[in-house]
């Protein structure tokens, strides 16, 4: 069982900052080069924190953080959009660049997660598909 409580607090303490980040880039002079670099800081140590977690995420486990998880990362892609629609700085161009990969990383860790934790364990023509392709790669390896 993973650390489900820790990850759904992180996702609603990032989500709410993304989300403020993302109505003050509508404002004018409402981008702050030093709050998004802080804001990829925290997103890479949440990044960590749900890499080192993923495999032992269970079916439960990710009903108590998958929809806030989905819309954190929705609210991630619209803030890089809104971003990327000004004329941002070299500065904040970079920043804007590492939130763009963050988003990205944290996309493909949810998909992982939905995708071999969530959806594969109850697809078995799947599971048989992987314990075929685990024999043969046994098999090639010697």
């Amino acid at each position: 069982m993973c650390q489900a409580s820790l990850i759904s607090n992180s996702i609603v303490r990032l989500s709410t900052r993304s989300y403020k980040q993302r109505l003050e880039t509508a404002t004018p002079n409402g981008c702050s080069v030093s709050r998004l670099a802080r804001l990829n800081k925290d997103l890479d140590n949440f990044y960590e924190l749900l890499y080192s977690q993923w495999q032992s995420v269970t079916k439960e486990d990710y009903n108590i953080f998958g929809q806030q998880l989905n819309i954190m990362l929705r609210t991630l892609k619209e803030l890089v959009s809104a971003y990327k629609k000004q004329l941002p700085t070299s500065e904040l161009s970079k920043e804007v660049e590492k939130l763009g990969m963050n988003y990205a990383a944290l996309q493909e860790v949810n998909n992982d997660i939905v995708n071999f934790k969530i959806k594969m364990p109850q697809d078995t023509e799947m599971k048989e598909l992987m314990k075929r392709a685990s024999m043969v790669s046994k098999h090639v390896a010697v």
